[in-house]
């Protein structure tokens, strides 16, 4: 008997895959492969259908936090997970943070306010904000239905409004270049923050909208959520046309559009059914997807160092993303396969204490 309600889903095998594939997009837009090949395309292909992957990571984590949102011992176990993951990882791009963000000009001390700003305000380096942004999130959801006791709609309506104040200081910014209060007000911001695209304005909203999900299950039907998908992503992609055209060449973070294409990917890969015999393959590409999304810039960064040491052309955009994410791929599967070995051994140590007492 198919599902007809998302509250009877038991499994979410299609949305494990749904990440994988998402990370592969993440990787796109910071190493564009069709730039050279089809400009055109790669424009659109990058500043549009690209920008689906980190809002529905982000949909994702709300989904699943939210049937724990209310377990304070939980949620504080994912949110020290995730800190320690950002304070890990910040660690291994120190090399490529100090190459991207030191200034000669500063001096040591403005270098290291530059770097600790980022670090705690903006993100360590360009893809390492969502780690930040995912634990401001999930955090800020929780004091609101912890502590605050805000109903779901109140939480729903706090998170469009933040939305759409992060749109007006993101994408739709020069439509209030001639409104001097706003214009100063999001220089200021600017100058602080450097962008909306962060936990408050944009992973909250998402995080929401997949606690929505969760929360109001039982009257989600299963519907044509991927016509819907195709309908909105093209209509998100006229609003590009006409934020570059007529607005002005601004961030392409975040759109009107997004949040409704968006919301139809998630439920559409979320319907999806897929048999049990795929489960070991679909934890496989889940963990993968996490791997390639935090290794990807990671291995570019080096690719690009060893051939000019090596005096080598690092090749067109598409040569260079094959190289990325192939290598990003082998490194995941490398860790994936050392942490699951660790995790056997320390289960067996546990079994066998159990034994003896």
């Amino acid at each position: 008997m198919s599902t007809i309600y998302l509250s009877e889903k038991k499994e979410y095998r299609a949305l494990d895959f749904s990440k994988f594939v998402a990370a592969f997009l993440v990787a796109a837009i910071h190493i564009p492969p069709f730039e050279e090949i089809a400009p055109v395309f790669s424009h659109e292909f990058q500043q549009v259908i690209c920008r689906m992957a980190v809002p529905f990571f982000f949909v994702c984590t709300g989904y699943f936090i939210g049937e724990k949102i209310t377990d304070k011992d939980r949620v504080k176990k994912y949110l020290f997970h995730i800190i320690k993951m950002y304070v890990w990882w910040s660690l291994l791009y120190l090399i490529p943070i100090i190459d991207r963000f030191w200034e000669k000009k500063r001096s040591a001390a403005g270098n290291i306010l530059e770097l600790a700003r980022r670090f705690f305000l903006i993100g360590s380096y360009i893809q390492l904000w969502y780690l930040l942004a995912t634990v401001a999130a999930v955090l800020f959801l929780y004091l609101l239905v912890t502590r605050f006791r805000w109903n779901v709609k109140g939480i729903v309506a706090a998170a469009v409004l933040l939305y759409l104040t992060g749109v007006f200081h993101n994408t739709y910014r020069h439509v209030f270049d001639t409104v001097l209060p706003a214009a100063n007000e999001i220089q200021w911001y600017l100058s602080v923050f450097a962008t909306a695209r962060n936990g408050f304005f944009f992973g909250f909203p998402f995080v929401t909208m997949g606690y929505l999900f969760r929360v109001k299950a039982d009257r989600i039907r299963k519907s044509a959520y991927g016509w819907h998908t195709v309908f909105f992503l093209v209509l998100m992609m006229l609003e590009e046309w006409i934020i570059t055209q007529k607005i002005g060449e601004s961030s392409h973070d975040m759109y009107l559009m997004t949040p409704l294409v968006t919301a139809n990917l998630f439920l559409a890969a979320a319907f999806v059914p897929v048999v049990e015999r795929m489960g070991a393959a679909a934890k496989t590409m889940r963990e993968l997807s996490t791997e390639i999304f935090l290794l990807h810039m990671l291995v570019y960064f080096w690719y690009k160092k060893i051939m000019e040491c090596m005096g080598l052309d690092a090749g067109n955009h598409l040569v260079r993303y094959m190289v990325v994410v192939t290598v990003s791929v082998l490194i995941g599967l490398i860790l994936i396969y050392i942490r699951r070995k660790r995790s056997k051994q320390e289960n067996y140590k546990k079994n066998i204490k159990q034994q003896k007492l």
